[in-house]
């Protein structure tokens, strides 16, 4: 692979982190050069592959015979693990995304068996390079792309264990891809990051349930809703955010989410000053925002919850201050 090739590979990386997210691509220049850029491959493919399942991608896929017959063996699995649901989407529109996300599998799978050639996409140019560079696995990638297979099915959660394994796919997965580019010495560091993306996660199925209503999507434990007298049809009743008994599950489900903090802010001590600037930051942002939710005593309905210019100007000053740190330790 011709350098000026890989260069430009991760430049449109970066470019696709950056237009995506200005908080998590500011988190991420504390890293040395090499890890920042393995990162923006790794959040750039994670950020493609939500976007094709949302809509927000139109995904172009050349089809060959092979691409066809990797989706129909993959729909027969998926099609078993949500057996007695239809998929949200028309059938040709179903296809194509699943069509998709089965071609991302194999070209994921060519970049980890080095396959990956300069004609190819330059997300895969440039991941191509990263699992030359750091001990990726590829079955972690695959973990994503199941929970947004999951997506494209109706969701209801029952239980705070259906719950948490929705969380791992989408969430805790990306951590355990992030910190084997971060680096660490002690494989709990492993643990600690699942439930760093689990409590993210579960902020942010808190923070967006009217948007995931809107895409029948229920990701909030149904049978913890029902013990607080909450029918999922109740969720979307305009005064379900005075209620005692929605006030009462909030306060259950924040004190889960703590829990997993607890654990998660273990992480941070397993990773040097430089690689550990980026999960605190996010940490703290997510923190914000569940303060945020928990200051209005769970109304997440009435207006989006989202940090304030104050508080992301806040962010940033702790950014500038965590990487000046980092590189006076370094």
């Amino acid at each position: 692979m011709q350098q000026h090739r890989l260069d430009e590979a991760y430049a449109f990386c970066e470019a696709a982190c950056r237009n995506a997210s200005t908080t998590f691509y500011s988190s991420f220049s504390a890293l040395h050069i090499d890890k920042r850029r393995a990162v923006h491959a790794v959040y750039a493919l994670c950020r493609w592959v939500d976007d094709i399942v949302d809509g927000d991608e139109e995904p172009t896929i050349l089809e060959t015979k092979e691409l066809r017959e990797a989706t129909a063996a993959r729909q027969l699995i998926v099609s078993d693990l949500h057996a007695g649901t239809s998929p949200s989407l028309s059938e040709d529109e179903h296809r194509r995304r699943m069509m998709a996300l089965v071609d991302i599998r194999l070209k994921l799978q060519r970049a980890n068996d080095q396959a990956i050639t300069e004609d190819d996409h330059p997300i895969f140019v440039a991941l191509q390079d990263v699992f030359t560079r750091y001990p990726i696995k590829l079955a972690d990638f695959e973990t994503v792309i199941e929970g947004m297979e999951d997506d494209l099915y109706p969701v209801q959660n029952q239980t705070w264990d259906e719950l948490r394994s929705y969380c791992y796919k989408v969430a805790s997965a990306v951590g355990l891809i992030l910190i084997e580019i971060y680096g660490y010495e002690d494989r709990a560091a492993r643990l600690h990051a699942i439930d760093l993306g689990i409590q993210m996660q579960l902020i942010n199925v808190l923070r967006d349930i009217t948007e995931d209503m809107e895409r029948g999507r229920i990701y909030l434990p149904v049978e913890v809703l029902a013990s607080h007298n909450i029918s999922v049809a109740s969720l979307q009743n305009e005064n379900i955010a005075t209620t005692l008994s929605w006030k009462g599950f909030v306060v259950e489900y924040v004190e889960v989410i703590k829990r997993h903090q607890s654990s998660a802010n273990h992480l941070f001590a397993y990773l040097d000053g430089r690689a550990r600037v980026q999960p605190e930051i996010m940490a703290d942002a997510y923190t914000s925002i569940l303060n945020e939710i928990v200051r209005r005593s769970g109304d997440v309905f009435t207006q989006p919850v989202k940090l304030s210019k104050l508080r992301k100007a806040m962010l940033g000053l702790r950014l500038s201050l965590r990487k000046l740190r980092a590189r006076l330790l370094a």
